[in-house]
């Protein structure tokens, strides 16, 4: 069963992945023929659209995925069947609404969080692309409610395929508008290219959803059990955009400069969530399997489990976020152009074993009884970061939203450390030990890889080739150590 769930985590990992790196591709070459004033003008219609783009789907893919697996463990197929039919229609409304309130409010969400001094102009362009960016909230909901319904039922290669095939189309399209399209606001048309992407995408979850649509159904109160189900679950798988959201509005009143705006809100967050969503695949898992198994009292599976999870994907954050900050400038340099986004990447590459952990311990800790602490530490955690954020960026610039960030996502980790730990799933100190040996691991490797590079250094190559051969020596050495020093008893996980 555990290695049935861990791969269920790398499936949708792996799609996860692709989609990442797909969209890098489209994103280099987007933002090299926008350039740096172009991409400004995307970026700040680009951010609201995410905002609502996540409030549209609300906690639907980890609430969905919840309640399925609660019913699939009740042996309720036939509520789960009424339930789909019923949130099918909720989405499309949903869509609706979300869609108009943009159209209609779009000017007020604009004015409180574009930079000081922009000019009418400015504004009507910004405006405009928000407006195109507005078409996809039509379908998002539903495509979210049907990735939760089938994770529910823990069958994740449709959303795997769901997600690539809406990046190779935007990847695709983009490329033929740049050709054939060259009169055309490269904006205006990106945003259609990201619709048709998710209409396809939702045609292949569709697909898969179908036969569940023709099976027997039973009335209950779907939609209120949804909506209970899910809010909780939006508030506190929401932390990242909520932080970000807080983020668009401290930074564009205290930091008011279009490059370091793009590059801290867009670009280096784009780069960052490269690792951390390995952890986000495997929390989408965790959430349906911790509830599943909590229902039929497999306790000591699920203790497992989270132990086995937790540690994993410290072992994997911790040597990737050194390689991030390692090659920060030529990662960097690779797909932007912003002055000091290196800089700026080598900062924020700190926040990837934080929110990537916490996505783990989400998916553990939502579907156990006390999950409520969570929600309320999320809370909590967005007004501190709110407070943090104006006592610390005029002072610190962008590195007092990042330390903000650390300080407010922390509480949330500890929250869950506490709802797992009520549960007897005792997880802290054992990351801590892991932590601690990851750190170990990765730093003599990057001794050993800095010789390296100091004795032989490596010339002639293109930059990609030369960060894929450091990062191959250096995550090789890690695997190493890390081997060498489990053996010591110390350092021995159970």
């Amino acid at each position: 069963m555990r290695d049935k769930t861990l791969l269920q985590a790398l499936i949708l990992g792996v799609g996860q992945v692709a989609a990442k790196i797909l969209s890098l591709a489209f994103l280099f070459r987007f933002a090299n023929d926008l350039g740096k004033n172009g991409m400004s003008l995307y970026v700040f219609a680009y951010v609201p659209f995410s905002l609502f783009a996540d409030l549209s789907c609300f906690g639907l893919i980890p609430g969905t995925s919840k309640l399925v697996s609660k019913m699939l463990g009740e042996k309720e197929n036939a509520k789960i069947s009424y339930l789909l039919k019923k949130g099918t229609i909720y989405c499309i409304i949903a869509g609706i609404c979300f869609f108009l309130f943009m159209l209609f409010f779009s000017r007020q969400i604009l004015s409180v969080s574009l930079f000081d001094g922009y000019t009418e102009e400015t504004f009507k362009v910004v405006r405009t692309n928000l407006l195109f960016a507005s078409i996809s909230l039509f379908i998002i909901p539903l495509l979210n409610f049907y990735k939760g319904f089938l994770q529910g039922h823990l069958i994740m290669y449709p959303s795997c395929i769901s997600i690539i095939i809406e990046n190779i189309t935007k990847l695709v399209l983009y490329i033929f508008a740049v050709h054939f399209l060259r009169n055309m606001n490269l904006i205006y048309v990106v945003f259609i290219i990201y619709f048709l992407g998710y209409v396809l995408g939702l045609i292949v979850l569709f697909i898969k959803v179908f036969p569940f649509y023709k099976q027997k159904s039973e009335k209950f109160h779907s939609i209120p059990t949804l909506l209970k189900t899910s809010i909780p679950f939006g508030i506190a798988t929401m932390f990242f955009t909520i932080y970000q959201f807080i983020d668009s509005l401290t930074l564009s009143l205290l930091l008011p400069i279009e490059g370091y705006y793009t590059a801290y809100m867009f670009e280096t967050v784009r780069l960052i969530f490269f690792p951390i969503v390995i952890a986000q695949a495997l929390g989408g898992v965790l959430n349906p399997k911790m509830n599943y198994m909590f229902k039929e009292d497999r306790i000591e599976e699920a203790k497992h489990i989270a132990s086995i999870s937790s540690n994993l994907i410290i072992f994997i954050l911790i040597p990737l976020m050194i390689v991030m900050r390692y090659f920060s400038e030529e990662l960097y340099g690779m797909f932007y152009q912003q002055e000091n986004g290196g800089k700026i990447l080598y900062h924020i590459s700190i926040l990837i074993i934080f929110f990537g952990l916490y996505k783990v311990l989400i998916g553990l800790s939502l579907g156990l009884p006390k999950a409520h602490y969570i929600i309320i530490s999320t809370l909590f955690s967005a007004v501190l970061k709110y407070i943090l954020n104006y006592l610390l960026i005029p002072h610190m610039g962008y590195m007092g939203a990042i330390y903000s960030t650390i300080i407010s996502v922390s509480l949330c980790i500890m929250s869950a450390y506490y709802v797992l730990h009520r549960e007897g799933i005792s997880l802290f100190w054992e990351n801590i030990k892991s932590v601690i040996l990851s750190f170990l691991a990765i730093f003599l490797s990057a001794f050993l890889v800095v010789v390296f590079r100091v004795c032989f250094l490596l010339t002639g190559y293109p930059i990609y080739l030369t960060i894929i051969l450091y990062s191959i020596l250096l995550l090789g050495l890690y695997y190493v150590f890390l081997k060498l020093i489990k053996q010591t008893p110390i350092f021995r996980i159970k």
